[in-house]
Formats: structure tokens, C-alpha cells, sequence
């Protein structure tokens, strides 16, 4: 089989089917079936995390969240592509029986194992949990660069600013909204910013420069490792004034070139007018989040087809989660690569005609779901065909 034959191939049973086999391990929503005290355990992906709860529904909350927070970190953090070592450990704990003043609490094991407990509720919002498992994937992220000898931290502002990202990641209009809040900002002193310690105010205007302040960063540091380097740094637990100088030292002279730096620097990131487009993988890879079903029955994980959940379409869970689906792919839709961009609306059109019963317009849709995303590897496999050829051609 040629290499285009493989993509196609492949591209064909990762959508058709909906990832049959890692929707095993990474349900996006599921319904329970029964009852069933016992926790359960689901996962996002080999050594990312471990979702631990009674509640299905509160799980499966929770991994779309966890899904999210990994996707957006991975890049900019520097998340081991094949996962950690050992996951971290989500456990969603009801409201009931919890007994902490704070609504989650982050630990990191003598062993390096990292756990996360969330208090769950019917308060419980979307913010904090992400919050939560950012702050946890972080410290992991720690514990793999320095293992648990050292003084490991999580700063305020780079929590916050990972926060802000994964939101604006998943919600664009999110990033408008803080390009607009940001427009007549005077941003916090670098040094202030730099050394915000939990229990501080979080008012909106710290955010919003933590934000800036993260991509003013990684885009200083260009292909240089400046930004790793200092984020390794900052992780270890050094004074992050004295990191920032061993790694961007150079851009500045004394303390008042640095903080003009730091202001010229806010005003350039805000002005960006888009978030970055996904790749190629990242786009098939957001896509196959979204065809993803899962359903527990009888204490038992079932994968369900599209056809599945057509016949389920009446059920809150499913219709409430094909209109989520749908509205978040409307959401993504200029950020999707091009090739892929068809799949993705007809993908959203299926969800729709599911959602309101038309049976027509749902096997149409799902028709097009295969053959949009068919022409879309196969664009893919041209483009990098002839890639390889240029690059293959002797200079």
C-alpha cells in the first residue's frame, strides 16, 4: 500500500469509528446505567491522567476539562509526548465529604507521584477544576525535570496564565475578550507580576498580564531555549527575577531597560489578532476528541458508533453533548486546519440533524463526515509527498 493509502486508511478508522480503541481509555462523556457506588477510573492517555470518582458524569466533566488542559499545555510546557512516567492523579471528591477549607489541594509524594483532590459539587465550576489540574500538571512537570530533591513550585502567574490559554484555546471569543479587557491596561510592574504568592489578589488586570507576560516570553526566546530553560528554572524553584536575568539578561542593561522591555513586550502579544492556527495533527487530533462516545453500562464501558448514537439521540446526556460538540467545532472552526475544516462542519452538521431528528440530514452528514475527512488525508499525504521529494532533491 502506497503511503498515501496508509494515511487514508488510517484517517478513515480513526473517524468512522471514533478512536474505538482509546475511547476505551479516554471517554468524553458517558451515561451511567444503574447504580454503582464503586469508583471508577478513566483516562486520558498513557501517563497523563488518572480521573477518579463515583460520579460517571462528574468524571466525564472532568476529563473533557483534562483533555483540554494537556492539549493547550503540551507545546508551550513541554509535556513528554508519550505521557509521564505515572499519571496525575485526579480524585473528585462529593461535596459531602470534604473537609478542606480550599477547593482543591495539589500534593506531590515522596515517590514523585502527583495527586490532585477536587471538591464536587453542584457549585463546582469549570475554572476551578481547570485550575486544579493545571496547577497539577505543572508540578508534574516539576518532579520530571527535578525529580522531588529540590524546592519545586508552581508560580501564581504561570498557573494563571496556563489557566487563561486553555480557556482562550477552547473558546476564542475568550481571546478577544482579553485583547479587549487588555487595551486600556497599565500592566503590574515585571517584578511584581513575577513574584504574585498565592493569597494575594487575583483581580483581572494580574491575569490578563500573566497571560501576556507568558507569550511575550516563548516569543523573545524565538528557536533559542531561553524560554525552556527559564521555565525549568522557575518550576525548581529559583527566584524567578534571578531566572528571567540568567535567560533574557541580555535584552536589557539595568532594571529600567527590563521593565521598558516587559511594557513594550505587553502592548506587541496583545495586539495579536488570532491564536495560532492547529496543525495538521492537532486538528486531527481535536476532531477525534469530538467523534469520541462512550457509555457505561452495568458498570461496563461501552464505545459507541455514530449510528449508536443516533438511536440514543433522545437521551439528555447524548442530545445535550451533540449540541456542546457541535457548538464547539462552530467555535474552532477558523483555528482547524484547512484540509480538515469540511470534516469538522459536517461533523457539526451530523451532531445538528441528530440533535433535532432528522434522519436524512444525519446519514447525509455522516456520508460527507467520511469522504470530507478522506479528501482531507489525502491532501495531507500529497503536501507531505511532495515535501519529502523537494527535500530529497540534491543542493
Amino acid at each position: 500500500m502506497t503511503r498515501a493509502g496508509r494515511w487514508f486508511a488510517v484517517w478513515a478508522l480513526v473517524l468512522i469509528t471514533g478512536l474505538a480503541g482509546r475511547a476505551q481509555n479516554t471517554p468524553v462523556r458517558a451515561a451511567a446505567v444503574g447504580a454503582n457506588d464503586s469508583p471508577l477510573v478513566f483516562y486520558t492517555g498513557a501517563g497523563q491522567f488518572e480521573i477518579i470518582a463515583v460520579n460517571p458524569q462528574a468524571a466525564q466533566d472532568a476529563l473533557i476539562l483534562a483533555n483540554s488542559v494537556w492539549r493547550s499545555l503540551a507545546r508551550p510546557v513541554g509535556l513528554p509526548a508519550d505521557g509521564f512516567s505515572s499519571a496525575v492523579a485526579v480524585r473528585l471528591v462529593p461535596e459531602a465529604k470534604w473537609n478542606d477549607p480550599a477547593v482543591f489541594k495539589v500534593v506531590a509524594e515522596p515517590g514523585g507521584l502527583v495527586g490532585v483532590r477536587i471538591c464536587w459539587g453542584e457549585n463546582t465550576d469549570a475554572r476551578t477544576i481547570r485550575r486544579a489540574l493545571v496547577q497539577a500538571v505543572l508540578l508534574r512537570q516539576a518532579v520530571a525535570m527535578h525529580g522531588t530533591a529540590q524546592r519545586l513550585t508552581v508560580p501564581l502567574w504561570l498557573e494563571q496564565a496556563c489557566v487563561a490559554l486553555g480557556e482562550a484555546g477552547d473558546r476564542p471569543a475568550m481571546f478577544d475578550a482579553m485583547r479587549q479587557g487588555s487595551a486600556r491596561l497599565a500592566p503590574p510592574p515585571l517584578e511584581t507580576l513575577l513574584r504574585w504568592k498565592r493569597g494575594e489578589p487575583e483581580e483581572r488586570g494580574r491575569v490578563l498580564a500573566a497571560f501576556w507576560l507568558f507569550h511575550h516570553l516563548q516569543a523573545e526566546s524565538g528557536d533559542t531555549p531561553c524560554w525552556a530553560k527559564c521555565l525549568r528554572a522557575l518550576l525548581g524553584g529559583i527566584d524567578p527575577m534571578q531566572a528571567l536575568q540568567e535567560n533574557y539578561g541580555g535584552a536589557w542593561k539595568d532594571p529600567d531597560s527590563r521593565e521598558l522591555w516587559w511594557q513594550t513586550g505587553f502592548c506587541n502579544v496583545r495586539a495579536s489578532s488570532t491564536l495560532p492556527l492547529m496543525s495538521m495533527q492537532e486538528t486531527r487530533d481535536w476532531l477525534a476528541d469530538r467523534c469520541r462516545w462512550l457509555a457505561i453500562k452495568n458498570g461496563r464501558e461501552q464505545v459507541l458508533s455514530f449510528d449508536d448514537l443516533w438511536a440514543a439521540r433522545k437521551e439528555t446526556w447524548v442530545k445535550t453533548g451533540m449540541t456542546e460538540r457541535a457548538q464547539q467545532i462552530e467555535n474552532q472552526l477558523l483555528r482547524l486546519h484547512p484540509f480538515y475544516r469540511n470534516a469538522a462542519i459536517s461533523l457539526g452538521r451530523m451532531y445538528q440533524a441528530a440533535a433535532k431528528g432528522a434522519e436524512e440530514e444525519f446519514k447525509a452528514a455522516k456520508l460527507a463526515v467520511s469522504q470530507d475527512a478522506k479528501d482531507g488525508q489525502e491532501l495531507e499525504a500529497a503536501t507531505t509527498e511532495s515535501l519529502d521529494e523537494l527535500e530529497a532533491r540534491p543542493r
